[in-house]
């Protein structure tokens, strides 16, 4: 197997979150090799280029996030101090152990208090096995209403 020198920029929240998985800093090189086997089972199963989910969500059992649905099943997880920690959507509420909690609670249920929920939390729908990050789900769904409903950029017809 040959190998290819190439610089690739990754964003500083994905390396945080693969370090905090990994548990290994993202400088150490001990993590290109989970670099590498990330991409693979990216590679074996892509993800749809169906919507996470629908424009328009159902009467089902979930919690609503501002524009982002997340139906009953649904895994939330963070992390502090490279310690991840979970939820789950129950019913219509998220659940942390005993406790119901927002998104922003769960956020900052460690640590300092002003951590923001999109850019903290991980989501895993359910049947899918593949983590998404809070914010590129609402980025998805924005995008999805968007060009449901046009974008607002149209000037009106005279």
């Amino acid at each position: 197997m040959s190998i290819v020198y190439r610089s690739v920029q990754i964003p500083s929240d994905l390396l945080e979150a693969l370090g905090d998985t990994s548990e290994l800093f993202w400088s150490d090189p001990a993590i290109e090799p989970i670099i590498h086997d990330a991409i693979r089972a990216w590679l074996k199963n892509p993800p749809s280029t169906t919507p996470q989910q629908p424009a328009i969500a159902s009467n089902k059992a979930g919690y609503q996030w501002k524009q982002v649905f997340l139906p009953a099943g649904t895994r939330l997880r963070a992390s502090f101090a490279r310690k991840p920690y979970f939820a789950v959507v129950t019913g219509n509420r998220i659940r942390h152990g005993t406790q119901n909690l927002s998104p922003s609670a769960f956020a900052n249920l460690h640590g300092s208090g002003t951590r923001n929920a999109w850019h903290t939390i991980w989501l895993r729908f359910p049947g899918n096995e593949q983590w998404l990050l809070a914010d590129t789900c609402r980025a998805r769904q924005n995008a999805a209403l968007a060009s449901l409903f046009g974008s607002g950029t149209q000037k009106p017809s005279a």
